[in-house]
């Protein structure tokens, strides 16, 4: 399957002019007074997009910006509507959360074609636009399975048996780091993958398939969830088998507080983060780069890569991670 990857241009290096140019918070810029911009996410609700909202929004209303939020509570039939109707809005900006590498494809593309610029959060679809601001799938995909090949390759004494469970199949993350580990994995032929299952993010399925792994596999050494929320199921249903001595549990995510509890509490062991609020911050330095006039060079994406952390049990830092601001009343 296709992805459109990102290309290796820091925003700094695209825009700097721009990015240099930008005025201090406290000075008014009327590029930015007025303009628009539309957040369609998969689901609000969810630390990560809140946080990721929570920072869009902050710089919306510092500098005049209409800022919209359409939400479409996991429901993909709805978020390919009201995508529809962002466009015909006509904003400045949409930020697009893709469910799936195919869903919103066409869409980024009439939206680019109409001059609204597309910004892809964190997972891509197969379709380029104006800008992309995530995590590095293909590093991470990669790291974990390095991880895994040194925690239950040769010369471990593990069984080498991995079960992976995405949260889609087709999700854009989920696409690009089972392609990277397996291209780990089959240069270590003493690593079997033995169930790739997706949970479609939700715990009691991904609790529900690493259950009946287990009773498949009593060696099992291994779990790579794609997503920390819903692999929390799967790190519990290896505590109620009493294998969390056993069976490494690996996840991905944004880096917030529950999360890291989890690895506190030993049903997560080794966490890559990309930090949700800093991508946050990433966005909402994107936007106001694209409507102050930044344009990536012919066949580009203008990106900024999310930075990473491993949060590991046995070095479990606290300031590790972060907490969304609790809500008034």
């Amino acid at each position: 399957m296709k992805i459109m990857r990102k290309f290796a241009l820091p925003l700094i290096a695209a825009a700097a002019m721009t990015l240099g140019a930008l005025p201090h918070p406290a000075q008014a810029d009327e590029r930015l007074e007025g303009k628009k911009v539309i957040f369609v996410p998969i689901a609000m609700g969810i630390t990560l997009t809140e946080g990721w909202s929570r920072r869009m929004k902050e710089q919306s209303d510092l500098f005049g910006i209409e800022y919209e939020v359409k939400d479409a509570a996991f429901n993909m039939k709805a978020m390919s509507e009201l995508f529809a109707a962002a466009i015909n809005e006509q904003p400045d900006i949409i930020v697009a959360h893709n469910p799936t590498v195919q869903l919103l494809a066409r869409q980024i593309k009439q939206a680019e074609s109409k001059g609204i610029k597309v910004l892809q959060i964190n997972l891509q679809s197969n379709q380029p636009s104006t800008a992309f601001v995530g995590a590095s799938w293909e590093r991470i995909g990669r790291e974990i399975a390095e991880d895994i090949v040194a925690q239950c390759g040769a010369g471990s004494g593990k069984s080498g048996k991995v079960a992976i469970i995405p949260g889609q199949l087709t999700a854009a993350d989920s696409v690009i780091m089972n392609e990277a580990a397996f291209k780990v994995f089959e240069e270590h032929p003493e690593i079997e993958v033995v169930s790739n299952q997706a949970s479609d993010w939700e715990p009691e399925k991904a609790r529900q398939i690493t259950s009946t792994v287990l009773q498949q596999y009593g060696d099992l050494c291994a779990i790579f969830g794609h997503w920390g929320i819903h692999t929390i199921g799967a790190g519990n249903a290896v505590k109620d088998a009493g294998k969390q001595d056993d069976v490494l549990v690996y996840a991905t995510g944004g880096g917030n507080r529950e999360i890291c509890n989890q690895v506190e509490n030993d049903v997560i062991d080794r966490y890559w983060s990309y930090n949700a609020d800093g991508q946050g911050r990433d966005a909402a330095t994107m936007i106001r780069a694209i409507l102050q006039g930044a344009q990536p060079p012919e066949g580009q994406m203008l990106t900024i890569d999310s930075p990473l952390i491993v949060i590991k049990k046995e070095s479990y830092s606290p300031d590790q991670c972060w907490d969304l601001p609790k809500k008034e009343g």
